[in-house]
């Protein structure tokens, strides 16, 4: 069965509190407590000077009361006396401007100093730890890069990148070759001339840019992997996991996560836009694994940290963690166990109040795990038959150069998901260069593919041949891997398997509201329509339809391909924006324009209101979760589902 349990800060709290706490734990079912991730002030209140008496305490509190442990180690705070004694700990802004210690995640990943520090704590711990028997897992850290501080732009940081950059071209030549440093002078003959990202008059360079991205994810992926080779010698037979962001960007996860036992996720749906967008984060933490991962932490009512912090309804808290499961997590973490009386959350929520009171989220924690208890040991969601292709080094190089404000990399991959979520169909997401072969997908689509991956057209041949569906969509392999425009056709590799070329793209404006804007006016605007012959996509009797499009249209000129989407009004009339190749059994189509509806592609379908989940327990058995995650009444089938209810059915083997 899934497991349930809480954030725990025992170093918050009266010591005569704790047994009383393990106990109104317990009494809600929860079986596991994590610990200790902002606790290295106390573990060493002077350097060397190690106090672990109140943590021993802490652990045979909880073991006693038969609940399990998640220790963390504790470096997202390095303590006042370590950061004082080493102020080039803490991180550089892009202006220059260091940090100010006082809240966490103030160090850079780059600081000799700190790495040295973190590693001895990690060791410690671990050696105190590592063997307890109730310590079933260690999460390392906790939420890498939270408060964008994944960069850094320090002199540490400087030369670690230049380091990092010697590894990566072994020479000057090579790199400036790559960069194309010619443009506006910048070649270089020395590592040390090579600057990072700050403020200047005009952009830098965006193969820099790009590549000091790429850097500081790698850092932290450095950071937890010299954390991890601790724990494993010292904690053995232990699971390892890190707590992953909604809507974090900044670091590459596909490569944060291939170290880990299982991925872990923060679970906070008010930063995000809907329950579509919920999904899709624990779809992305399922595939970045492709296994069960936990919630470690799940929201329990408002927060602190958003621009309005809204009322969390009743039954809401209870839904988000049924929908978690729904999605292939098999641990909800609460987060946190009693809200704080002191420090920067005290308006965040927990199961209890400031006063030890119960809030309303500990009767929804103590419902959900009840209802665990009756679910079988593991369930896994229903294999997906659709897949979307996610990648940082897109994203970022979008992110980077846009040419539209409104081209946001995540967002054109949500709406594409938010299309199959409307439909209760199961998707995963896979990174590129996957081998799609044996892989089970019908479908597989590929938002931006921004970067030229020169052998990913021949992984995909046979896979269509034998009748898969793959789907590109803009901004196809336009730039080699330096974020460097190819020299050939694009999309550069793909030209022959897609049977076509791109001519030209387009930013869209947005619709216009000043009729006297010039710049907006119609032979100055690609236009909002498109023609997409259904009958020929997907053999529809409705030959044409037609449909809106928005932020990026590109014209394609066919070669062995034949075109079915064709722009309707503005400069762009008649021209062609998507095209389709049959191959084998299969088809490859590219998409050139950012549709507003992609029901045009894939076809309409009957929106699901009331949600439905398939779930595989290891027995063979299946079972069917349905939730209402609406505030209205809803009757399906004679049955009754209250706002935000679940319900779970066997439905057999």
């Amino acid at each position: 069965m899934p497991i349930t349990g809480c954030a725990y800060y025992p170093e918050h709290w009266s010591r005569d509190r704790w047994e009383q706490d393990a106990q109104i734990m317990r009494e809600a079912g929860l079986q596991a407590v994590r610990i200790a991730e902002f606790a290295w002030d106390k573990m060493e209140p002077e350097e060397g000077e190690y106090n672990w008496a109140w943590l021993d305490d802490a652990v045979t509190v909880l073991s006693d009361a038969g609940l399990e442990v998640v220790m963390c180690t504790p470096t997202p705070t390095p303590p006042p006396w370590l950061t004082h004694k080493h102020p080039d700990i803490c991180r550089v802004r892009e202006d220059g401007v260091r940090i100010s210690t006082g809240a966490r995640r103030h160090a850079t990943a780059n600081s000799p100093d700190y790495i040295a520090h973190s590693r001895r704590i990690t060791e410690a711990i671990t050696a105190r730890y590592g063997n307890h028997p109730s310590v079933v897992g260690w999460q390392v850290d906790n939420e890498f890069g939270c408060g964008e501080t994944t960069r850094s732009h320090g002199d540490h940081d400087r030369r670690a990148f230049h380091t990092w950059l010697q590894e990566e071209y072994d020479s000057l030549d090579a790199l400036n070759e790559a960069w194309g440093t010619q443009f506006w002078g910048m070649t270089y003959y020395d590592w040390e001339h090579i600057p990072i990202p700050g403020i200047t008059t005009e952009p830098q360079s965006p193969s820099m840019m790009l590549d000091f991205r790429r850097f500081s994810s790698e850092a932290w992926v450095r950071f937890q992997r010299m954390q991890i080779e601790i724990i494993r010698k010292n904690s053995p037979d232990r699971w390892v996991t890190h707590n992953f962001m909604v809507r974090h960007w900044s670091l590459d996860y596909w490569r944060l996560a291939a170290d880990l036992d299982f991925v872990s996720y923060d679970n906070y749906p008010h930063g995000l836009r809907d329950h579509a967008e919920v999904a899709m984060n624990h779809d992305l933490m399922w595939s970045f694994k492709r296994r069960p991962f936990w919630i470690m932490e799940q929201q329990t009512g408002r927060v602190n940290w958003h621009p309005h912090n809204p009322p969390v309804p009743p039954q809401q808290v209870k839904l988000w963690s049924h929908q978690a499961v729904a999605h292939g997590a098999d641990g909800v973490i609460y987060f946190r166990y009693r809200a704080a009386r002191s420090g920067q959350e005290q308006r965040h929520v927990g199961l209890l109040k400031q006063d030890g009171t119960l809030d309303q989220a500990y009767k929804e924690a103590t419902g959900v795990s009840q209802v665990f208890q009756d679910l079988p040991a593991t369930l896994h969601k229903a294999p997906a038959k659709v897949a979307i292709v996610f990648d940082y080094d897109d994203l970022w190089s979008v992110e980077l150069e846009p040419h539209n404000n409104q081209y946001r990399y995540w967002d054109l991959a949500y709406e594409i998901y938010r299309y199959f979520w409307q439909l209760d169909q199961p998707v995963d997401f896979v990174p590129r260069d996957f081998d799609p072969t044996d892989s089970g997908y019908e479908t597989i689509i590929m938002p931006t593919p921004v970067l030229s991956h020169p052998n990913e057209p021949a992984l995909y041949q046979s896979w269509i041949e034998q009748g898969g569906r793959f789907i590109m969509v803009c901004r196809g392999a336009v730039r080699d891997r330096y974020n460097v425009t190819v020299d050939t056709v694009a999309p550069q590799g793909w030209n022959d398997l897609l049977g076509m070329e791109q001519l030209d793209y387009h930013s869209v404006p947005p619709e216009i509201t000043d009729s006297n804007h010039f710049w907006y006016s119609e032979d100055h605007n690609p236009g909002q329509m498109v023609h997409v012959d259904r009958k020929k996509l997907t053999g529809s009797s409705d030959r044409f339809a037609d449909f809106r499009y928005k932020i990026w249209a590109e014209t394609l000129k066919p070669t062995t391909a034949e075109p079915f989407i064709t722009y309707q009004d503005g400069m762009l009339r008649g021209k062609i924006g998507g095209t389709m190749r049959h191959i084998g059994d299969g088809l490859a189509l590219y998409i050139g324009c950012w549709l507003d509806d992609f029901a045009s592609i894939f076809g309409a379908g009957v929106e699901s209101i009331i949600k439905t989940a398939t779930l595989h327990a290891e027995s063979g058995e299946q079972w069917e979760l349905r939730y209402n995650p609406t505030i209205n009444t809803i009757e399906v089938e004679g049955h009754i589902y209250e706002p935000y209810d679940t319900v779970y059915h066997k439905i057999g083997k």
